[in-house]
């Protein structure tokens, strides 16, 4: 009995044992999509004028590097008080480390209150490179 019981407790540690070994083994590092190692950056500043919101997407590459061309994509949404209610994408040409486009934004007829501007940078080929906010309050 004791040796039944002692080969049991060894298929029961041999078990443990080996899907630990299965679990370690499938274990692969996670990475935050535009975070830490990203080589490119962006800001969003937002002015207002004559009924309309001008939001600026400013896009910088790391130093010494440029921006993948020969085109990006500036994938735009706007918000009023957490509600989505404009969406924009704008190409435009890629000729240095620095590039800037500004999207023109209609303010809505019920006018006051919280808006966010959220801009989605993709390159040519349709993968986003960094993305950024803005906020501003009417």
């Amino acid at each position: 009995m004791r040796v039944k019981g002692s080969k049991g407790s060894l298929l029961l540690l041999a078990l443990f044992v080996s899907l630990s070994i299965v679990a370690l083994s499938s274990v692969t590092p996670v990475y935050a999509r535009g975070g830490g190692g990203s080589p490119y950056s962006c800001a969003v500043t937002v002015t207002v004028a004559s009924g309309n919101f001008y939001v600026k997407t400013t896009v910088n590459s790391a130093s010494g590097s440029t921006l993948p061309g020969p085109s990006e994509t500036n994938d735009l949404n706007s918000y009023q008080n957490g509600v989505l209610y404009n969406t924009q994408s704008v190409k435009y040409t890629v000729a240095s480390g620095t590039t800037t486009s500004t999207v023109t934004v209609p303010v809505p007829s019920n006018g006051a209150g919280t808006y966010s501007f959220q801009s989605a940078i993709l390159n040519s080929k349709g993968s986003q490179l960094t993305s950024c906010s803005g906020t501003y309050a009417l």
